[in-house]
């Protein structure tokens, strides 16, 4: 699986310089952009960032939307460290309590997506970058990695991974051939086959 790159930003310019030199409009921009890297690097993290920008400028009016939206930032960059194959660090309830304290959580937030790019090798922004978890695969091991039964995947007698086997092998074979790839035909009864002679 693939997605795309986000950007990698620093992350005091992102808390406290750019927000304070543009009265905030800077916070709205970058609040935007983070949810739509989200959705851009695995498609099966649903958002729509614009209604995530709206919940923070004006779900204040009926106090509950913005809350939940920060929240539900900080599980979205969870989601995507597990993608990248790393261990979910990010946190949205710490996000959203680091909120209340002069908007912490965009320090926070940032710096969890900067691990992120870090991890995938500072990736150009808007790049294909290559999964190391298969998007939307079970993750039952601390580095993405699923187990045999997780994955439900099917052994032989012998032990092996049936996908290991030739594909005849796992299909039922084909008429006349063995799984190791010789006749079963032998003895006379077998000269009165048809097409044979």
């Amino acid at each position: 699986m693939t997605g795309r790159a986000g950007k990698t930003r620093n992350i005091w310019l992102t808390w406290l310089v750019w927000p304070i030199l543009t009265l905030g409009i800077y916070h709205l921009v970058w609040y935007y952009k983070i949810n739509r890297e989200a959705r851009d690097f695995d498609e099966k993290i649903a958002v729509e960032p614009t209604l995530s920008l709206l919940a923070v400028l004006i779900g204040w009016i009926i106090i509950v939307p913005p809350f939940v939206s920060i929240y539900r930032s900080g599980e979205r960059i969870a989601q995507m460290q597990e993608d990248a194959g790393m261990e979910r660090s990010c946190n949205g309830w710490l996000g959203l309590v680091l909120s209340f304290f002069a908007s912490l959580h965009s320090l926070y937030y940032q710096y969890e997506l900067n691990r992120i790019w870090s991890r995938l090798g500072q990736p150009e922004e808007g790049s294909l970058v290559a999964l190391p978890v298969a998007v939307g695969a079970p993750s039952g091991m601390p580095n993405g990695t699923a187990t045999a039964a997780q994955t439900g995947a099917a052994r032989t007698e012998t032990g092996q991974p049936e996908t290991a086997q030739p594909q005849a092998a796992r299909s039922g074979g084909a008429p006349g051939l063995r799984s190791d790839g010789t006749s079963t035909k032998n003895g006379p009864a077998d000269a009165d086959s048809p097409g044979e002679g």
